[in-house]
């Protein structure tokens, strides 16, 4: 095809696109000068989408096109090229979340079907062109648009790629765990509770008895909208879009007292302890220790609270 030195074969891999020119026409399909060591072998299932009967329907002999190597026989020195264009994505990169461009290739009623270079379109749901209502597909997009799409779901099964225009949340609520740490911002207080944002696409909300280990009568006592908070998830209900989380049981360092309000134990409460250990010490013994420790819990959840408090206060001044 060319005065050029000829291409090696041990320089073409798979995918790789070339120009060529027909040389002849077969039953099984034709031969292609792809400027290679040697001539490109095209079988008819590989000169195009739909199913070709007649090779001399599609090329004809002298025709220049466009093929990709399909395969590499460096012992046989055979090289077979199609003119079918292989997929840019494979089953293994659509994985959820997924961001990439695409073409509008067909409009329906229900939605648009998008070219992503894939092994099939992909489906992006009338729900899913927009983050608000849309009347019709055609309100947002035309055939031959050039649109970001995310992917949803990939079923390599069922060759079924659904898509979305809408970007997705930062966080994916189908990944939230109970007792998983994040940092939110209130967005909204109730009587209740507070809603906060932590990029899940859903607000979750903390319950006003998850505020604090003591009494808190309203949200507002503790904080206002727009606060940065830690929050802990409690439970979460995809199906349901609800993320329930709490201001308790944080780490340790959100609460850290004073060097000198440390919670160490007194000289009593050792001697008590070892007393405890001792065979023979009383039923009576153990119910005031016992009573005793649970005051002492009280009394530092009661400090750790004020100190809390004190910390959201300081910072809305």
């Amino acid at each position: 095809m060319s005065d050029h030195n000829p291409i090696a074969l041990t320089t073409l891999a798979p995918g790789q696109q070339l120009e060529g020119v027909v040389k002849r026409l077969s039953l099984s399909g034709a031969i292609v000068d792809v400027g290679a060591d040697v001539d490109g072998l095209l079988h008819v299932s590989d000169l195009g989408q739909k199913q070709v009967t007649r090779v001399s329907a599609v090329l004809a002999e002298g025709q220049r096109v466009t093929v990709w190597v399909k395969r590499v026989d460096l012992a046989g020195g055979q090289l077979s090229v199609t003119m079918v264009e292989p997929t840019r994505l494979s089953w293994a990169d659509l994985r959820p979340g997924l961001k990439t461009e695409g073409k509008v290739v067909r409009l329906e009623r229900f939605g648009a079907f998008v070219d992503i270079g894939a092994e099939t379109d992909g489906l992006v749901h009338i729900s899913e062109m927009g983050p608000g209502r849309v009347g019709k597909p055609s309100d947002v997009a035309k055939e031959g648009d050039v649109v970001t799409v995310w992917v949803k779901e990939a079923d390599r099964q069922s060759k079924r790629i659904s898509l979305s225009m809408v970007e997705p949340p930062a966080v994916d609520i189908r990944t939230l765990k109970a007792n998983l740490i994040l940092t939110g911002r209130v967005v909204r207080l109730e009587t209740f509770g507070a809603f906060v944002d932590i990029g899940a696409g859903r607000d979750g909300m903390i319950h006003v008895t998850e505020m604090g280990r003591g009494y808190v009568g309203s949200p507002s006592e503790i904080l206002s909208i727009g606060d940065d908070v830690q929050v802990r998830v409690v439970e979460v209900d995809p199906r349901r879009g609800r993320i329930a989380l709490s201001m308790k049981d944080l780490p340790a360092e959100q609460f850290q007292p004073d060097e000198a309000e440390e919670d160490l134990p007194s000289s009593m409460e050792i001697a008590l302890r070892q007393a405890m250990t001792i065979e023979g010490t009383s039923d009576e013994a153990r119910r005031r220790s016992t009573r005793r420790e649970k005051r002492q819990r009280q009394q530092r959840d009661r400090e750790q609270e004020e100190i809390l408090s004190r910390t959201l206060r300081d910072r809305r001044a």
